[in-house]
């Protein structure tokens, strides 16, 4: 039975850990380079380690830039794994940007994050280390969305892309979350707990058919097990079949994403969770919210 939940190599992980991840599709997921942040390893090394694993899929995230040309090159080199690539509506690709997004999507962008650190709740929360610019809201003052997200949520409906929440508030994701679902679009909310979205609105958000993340990467920091604990209890009120995990791992210090994916899923087999539970949080609903 694992005691740090820190696994380094998938060697360290239990047999069952080993069995969900082959299979497995990790939603988020970061790597170098990066303008802003030392990685744990570059795409490349994440990509083959996710190959070795087993997994099945894997999104490339950057805050700063596209990586569709990226998952793209990488692609041709590991037949076996789904290779996505993936915008964030920040501020270095303008914003709220529609021709941005267009331009990322008609190349086969497949993830489009909105504000994630440039998001004004971010940024009253966490503070940004690169903000050259306002930060970014999807609503206007009478809380209804701006007119340029139904710009953009017209071309990832287009396109069949998955949209994810970023770092916006509650009742920003609960907004945009209602004109996706009238859209038909497939949506994750990001990293729910940790982000602040509180339990009965994650549950709310789950009815309205979205997807809610929970991602690894506070149970590797400092006062992980409470992190954990917190995300492992909402998970239980909101249900399984609403819920996605992930890692968003790459950070330096923590384990490679695959292997901290092993031990982000043994924390939920040891919390209780049947392995068809965490194989559906892990595989089948990410592959449905993938299309």
């Amino acid at each position: 039975m694992p005691t740090s939940y820190r696994a380094e190599s998938l060697s360290e992980l239990s047999e069952d850990a080993r069995e969900l991840l082959r299979g497995a599709i990790d939603v988020h997921a970061h790597w170098s380079p990066d303008p802003f942040a030392e990685r744990k390893m570059d795409a490349r090394a994440l990509v083959h380690a996710a190959v070795d694993a087993g997994m099945a899929g894997i999104v490339l995230k950057s805050h700063e830039f596209p990586t569709q040309l990226l998952a793209w090159a990488l692609q041709a080199e590991v037949p076996t794994l789904k290779v996505h690539g993936a915008i964030a509506l920040d501020h270095q690709v303008g914003g709220l940007n529609p021709d941005a997004l267009d331009a990322a999507l008609r190349i086969g962008t497949s993830v489009v994050w909105f504000p994630t650190f440039d998001s004004v709740w971010s940024h009253e929360r966490f503070g940004r280390w690169n903000a050259k610019a306002p930060a970014i809201t999807v609503l206007d003052a009478s809380g209804a969305l701006i007119p340029v997200v139904h710009e953009l949520l017209d071309l990832i409906a287009e396109h069949s892309a998955t949209l994810c929440s970023g770092h916006l508030s509650p009742t920003e994701t609960l907004a945009l979350v209602r004109e996706s679902r009238r859209r038909g679009i497939r949506s994750i909310v990001s990293h729910a707990t940790p982000f602040f979205i509180p339990v009965e609105v994650q549950t709310e958000l789950a009815s309205l058919g979205a997807f809610v993340e929970q991602a690894g990467t506070n149970s590797f920091r400092e006062g992980g097990d409470e992190a954990a604990a917190a995300m492992i209890a909402d998970v239980r009120a909101v249900g399984a079949e609403h819920v996605i995990l992930s890692t968003d791992l790459g950070q330096a210090p923590n384990p490679p994403a695959p292997s901290g994916f092993g031990s982000w899923m043994e924390r939920f087999l040891d919390a209780g969770f049947s392995k068809d539970d965490v194989r559906r949080m892990v595989q089948t609903n990410p592959a449905e919210v993938l299309g």
